[in-house]
């Protein structure tokens, strides 16, 4: 498996931050990498893509493991950071989740 290093600690897996983020936003890893535009797998997928982004994995890892192009990794990791921004309760909602996901991937969510 591929892992990251961080100061010296090993970072968690491309499979079990998949498997938080499924667990967190009520999706599945299978789904995340399909084709479901349902909102559950889009949000899931958009926070896959942030947090890995936070793990330093490039587009191109992230594209590959969650099957969609490079430019909507990117896309996805600006709507991530819109919705952080926003004050609707779906995007508080959506943070919250965030958070928890952030919190067991062990990696800190930066301020903004």
């Amino acid at each position: 498996p591929h892992h990251k290093r961080r100061g010296g600690e090993v970072m968690k897996t491309e499979s079990q931050l998949m498997e938080i983020a499924a667990n967190e936003f009520g999706s599945t890893p299978s789904v995340i990498r399909g084709k479901s535009r349902a909102r559950r797998a889009c949000h899931a997928r958009e926070a896959i893509a942030y947090i890995m982004h936070l793990h330093e994995y490039t587009h191109d890892e992230i594209s590959k493991l969650v099957n969609r192009n490079r430019s909507s990794v990117t896309y996805a990791i600006k709507r991530v950071k819109a919705r952080r921004n926003a004050d609707d309760t779906e995007s508080t909602i959506y943070c919250q989740a965030l958070r928890k996901a952030c919190f067991h991937a062990s990696i800190r969510m930066p301020a903004n």
